[in-house]
């Protein structure tokens, strides 16, 4: 019984050093919910909305398509929170042809556990769609293309435009 005594001290000196609080035999309900890092917490009720996605994101990846060509882009698209996409594709290589400064529009639907789905179309007639996730409070995504025969992994991060430049 003593050692049980002294190692309860022990665990509420070490959580109260951390701002944590312990409740000793406790019967209360317990949430259940895996934490995936840098994603949704599935098992509890996130808040993401189409408003998740909100202002310019610099958009980056890469993969292959028809699963043996090789893919490249980067891109700047603004997203509405009401589910429209306009930006620019600024490169894409495909198999080594680079083309940029593609125009692009698009639709994308962020469901309430912060996945969503988005589809691109461009001005040079290629269109692509994906499945992703909103993570980081809506300030970073990541997106899966989901046409057959695409491999592909983009990144997509809110631009800040605030530069700060150093004059020497």
């Amino acid at each position: 019984m003593k050692r049980f005594k002294s190692l309860a001290t022990l665990m509420l000196c070490i959580s109260s050093a951390f701002g944590t609080s312990v409740i000793l035999n406790s019967q209360q309900p317990k949430a259940h919910a895996q934490i995936q890092p840098g994603g949704p917490v599935i098992g509890l009720s996130p808040t993401c909305t189409n408003s998740s996605l909100q202002g310019a994101f610099e958009i980056q990846g890469g993969g292959y398509l028809n699963k043996t060509q090789p893919y490249a882009l980067n891109a700047l698209d603004t997203f509405d929170s009401f589910g429209k996409i306009t930006g620019t594709v600024l490169v894409k290589s495909v198999a080594g042809t680079v083309t940029t400064n593609v125009a692009t529009k698009g639709t994308y639907h962020v469901k309430t556990d912060c996945s969503f789905t988005a589809s691109f179309i461009r001005a040079d007639g290629t269109s692509a769609n994906y499945s992703g996730v909103v993570f980081d409070k809506g300030s970073k995504f990541g997106l899966t293309q989901t046409d057959p025969g695409a491999i592909v992994n983009l990144k997509g991060e809110r631009n800040n435009p605030t530069i700060t430049s150093v004059n020497n």
